[in-house]
């Protein structure tokens, strides 16, 4: 154990604070998972990644796979029951409707999840990542924060460790939300231009000074 986790354990048993809850959120390529690592490293946080909560609602057998079968039909499905996600990204690209069917039977679902996920948690600080956040529970984040990475950073990074086109981050990006939207949800922000030490520095001054 760090002696950073040591002392913020410390410290938050002191203070007798209940179980911390915080969303991350952010843009491709800004830099979420090294915030996350750091936070699960330092600070022993449970990290819970909404995507892959979505991903297991979905897997052959479960309650969401047939309700959303049941609405869109069986055409993203391989011959096995389980999703082909290539299939089911092109109907979603393709089709307003499907896409606000599916979000409409999964998000509540997936929140559901979550909550339980962060409730069962024996850890005092529950990280929860996700790129949406507008039908998460009233009340439920003790805060947001946003990621924020500037642009040209970003692409660089995508073109590095996923081998993206420029096109293609760009794509990417104007299909998310802009910098004025993260930041009009979010309670506080990460800057994350630079490299751990950075993020690192900034997560000491939130819950160690």
């Amino acid at each position: 154990m760090s002696p950073i986790r040591q002392d913020f354990l410390r410290i938050w048993a002191m203070e007798k604070k209940e179980k911390r809850i915080i969303g991350i959120t952010g843009g491709v390529g800004a830099g979420k998972s090294t915030v996350m690592e750091l936070l699960k490293e330092d600070y022993g946080a449970e990290i819970i990644l909404a995507d892959l909560v979505a991903h297991e609602l979905m897997e052959p057998g479960t309650e969401g796979l047939r309700r959303v079968s049941e609405a869109l039909g069986t055409g993203f499905l391989k011959e096995d029951g389980s999703v082909d996600r290539q299939a089911l990204a092109e109907l979603l690209f393709h089709n307003q409707a499907a896409r606000e069917t599916m979000n409409g039977i999964l998000h509540p679902m997936v929140w559901e999840e979550i909550r339980k996920r962060a409730a069962d948690s024996s850890r005092p600080l529950v990280i929860v990542e996700a790129a949406v956040f507008d039908t998460a529970p009233a009340g439920f984040f003790d805060e947001i924060w946003y990621v924020f990475t500037d642009k040209e950073v970003r692409i660089r990074r995508l073109m590095e460790s996923r081998g993206y086109t420029r096109e293609k981050c760009e794509s990417i990006m104007a299909g998310q939300d802009t910098e004025e939207q993260y930041k009009s949800r979010c309670s506080r922000i990460l800057y994350n231009n630079g490299g751990k030490e950075e993020i690192r520095k900034q997560l000491e001054e939130i819950f160690i000074s």
